[in-house]
């Protein structure tokens, strides 16, 4: 019964973890346990268990009075840290997974070519719907966890899922529609960093991946200025 339970709660978990990462909530929205719990046909327990966990890993709040509450989108110097971590957490996953790179050079391969398979269908439709702006998500951060699942470090995994739900939760900044949306910088700067590893580059991947993360970071807050800006006029601020 105690298995059932935990695997209850992770199931719940992963279900509302989804929905926060495609932004069916905006920040500052109240979330009922008791509402969330008719709507996934499940006890609140779960769902009350689910939202501790959520809580640490700052998607969402708890608010005196008001409960749980969707976090707040990132702010300049929180994308700032975020991205310092990411440069540890992926330089040491790409260092490692450097011991058989052979296998690392195969799952790029696949991983970048997939990439690509989105960009033409973002380029063939004309328009950047939610769905592809999605897709173009998933298949970089999959870029990334390539690194991750070479790195034969367990720790270094849990670590990283942290910083994948943080991402998303950045990302959510850039929905706004085709300016903020980095498809050819990003898929550009992967190719830099695969063409190291095809060379079997060590230094140079690991430089290569120092400039992409810093240049994630500059079009973030380029972004995030672009959205106070709006902001500000639309409020006359």
């Amino acid at each position: 019964m105690a298995v059932r339970r935990q695997v209850l709660r992770a199931e719940v978990e992963e279900l509302i973890l989804q929905r926060l990462l495609e932004a069916r909530w905006p920040p500052g929205a109240r979330l009922s346990i008791d509402g969330m719990a008719r709507d996934l046909e499940v006890s609140p327990t779960p769902v009350r268990e689910a939202m501790v966990s959520l809580e640490r890993s700052g998607l969402v709040e708890y608010v005196a009075l008001r409960g749980y509450v969707v976090a707040p989108m990132l702010d300049p110097a929180q994308m700032t840290e975020l991205l310092d971590a990411r440069r540890v957490v992926e330089a040491a996953a790409l260092g490692r997974a450097f011991e058989d790179v052979d296998a690392l050079l195969v799952d790029l391969e696949r991983a970048h070519a997939a990439h690509g398979d989105v960009i033409d269908r973002i380029t063939a439709a004309g328009e950047v719907t939610y769905e592809l702006i999605q897709e173009h998500f998933h298949a970089d951060w999959s870029f990334h966890q390539t690194l991750f699942d070479h790195a034969g470090n367990r720790y270094l995994s849990t670590m990283v899922e942290t910083v994948r739900a943080h991402t998303h939760r950045m990302r959510q900044t850039w929905v706004g529609g085709p300016p903020a949306l980095d498809v050819d910088e990003a898929y550009a700067e992967h190719g830099k960093i695969l063409e190291k590893v095809r060379r079997h580059h060590h230094d140079g991947a690991l430089q290569a991946l120092e400039e992409h993360l810093s240049a994630v970071l500059e079009r973030s807050h380029a972004v995030a200025a672009e959205e106070a800006a709006r902001g500000a006029e639309a409020t006359g601020v």
